[in-house]
């Protein structure tokens, strides 16, 4: 059975592949056949050496990221509901991460992430890359690579997707796209385009990110940021380690349905209408 969730409208098909066998084609052509729907991929629960659970995740075009922060906040609730436990680590493509149950955030059930280590780096094409805009892009790595800028007004698609598709032609690795605006202390808001997916409502790793960038700029280290999207909103606190940068992630995940292996809805939950609640009681703390 597959359950469909989603962390902050990020939507994804979640699979447990536990004790199964899939392989990876297997893993890309369920995807690419799920995700005509508009999911942005699917989550699959795997084994692993080392940790309690592995997250493989596959974006709605077949290619594998390293990390998706939406994507793990869904599979931590999945696996630590499964087992019946609090916390845990889970293992993902390149690295492992704490994650923690949080009963109530802001009225709805949430995950907290700890990211680390969150990179700040030089990156040898990104001085030709900026010298296209009027805002400088600075490169980060949540175990995938991120380019993160501050415009003083919300980012308009068309742009966004401009810049997007132009930086995932111009960097060998791909690279996903972050505009971020100053709401007011303390207060953020991202767009991202998505390598592998496109404009999206909201990526963990890019919010991630784009804190960092926000608490570099403004010292805004040791307390929560709220990082708003255009799927809702996420807290992270920022902390400044030796060489690089934990962020503590917390945000919702949420179930929506379950389905059939060819995406037939068998059965929907009512958390969704918390969720919208939940939506739009934190956009009024918006500056309009």
């Amino acid at each position: 059975m597959l359950i469909k969730m989603h962390g902050t409208e990020n939507t994804f098909y979640l699979l447990d592949l536990q004790e199964l066998h899939m392989t990876d084609e297997e893993k890309k052509a369920l995807t690419i056949d799920l995700c005509h729907d508009g999911s942005d991929g699917v989550l699959f629960v795997c084994d692993s050496e080392m940790h309690i659970a592995k997250m493989r995740i596959f974006n709605a075009d077949g290619s594998e990221p390293e990390m998706c922060g939406n994507g793990l906040r869904c599979v931590a609730r999945y696996v630590l509901e499964k087992y019946d436990i609090d916390e845990a680590v889970i293992e993902t493509l390149k690295t492992s991460y704490e994650v923690k149950f949080v009963d109530d955030f802001h009225g709805i059930k949430g995950i907290s992430i700890k990211m680390y280590p969150v990179k700040a780096l030089g990156q040898e094409e990104l001085e030709s890359f900026n010298k296209a805009y009027e805002f400088t892009f600075k490169y980060y790595n949540v175990s995938n690579p991120h380019v993160v800028a501050i415009k003083d007004d919300i980012i308009e698609d068309g742009l966004l997707k401009e810049i997007g598709t132009k930086a995932n032609g111009h960097f060998k690795e791909g690279m996903n796209v972050n505009i971020l605006t100053i709401l007011g202390e303390d207060k953020i808001y991202v767009r991202t385009y998505e390598r592998g997916v496109g404009i999206t409502k909201s990526c963990g790793t890019g919010m991630t990110s784009s804190s960092v960038h926000y608490a570099i700029m403004t010292h805004a280290f040791d307390h929560p940021i709220e990082v708003y999207n255009d799927g809702g909103m996420i807290e992270c606190l920022v902390k400044k380690e030796p060489s690089d940068y934990t962020v503590i992630f917390t945000g919702n995940a949420t179930y929506l349905s379950n389905h059939e292996m060819d995406g037939t809805v068998i059965d929907t939950y009512d958390e969704q209408k918390r969720y919208k609640e939940f939506y739009n009681e934190t956009r009024k703390s918006i500056p309009k």
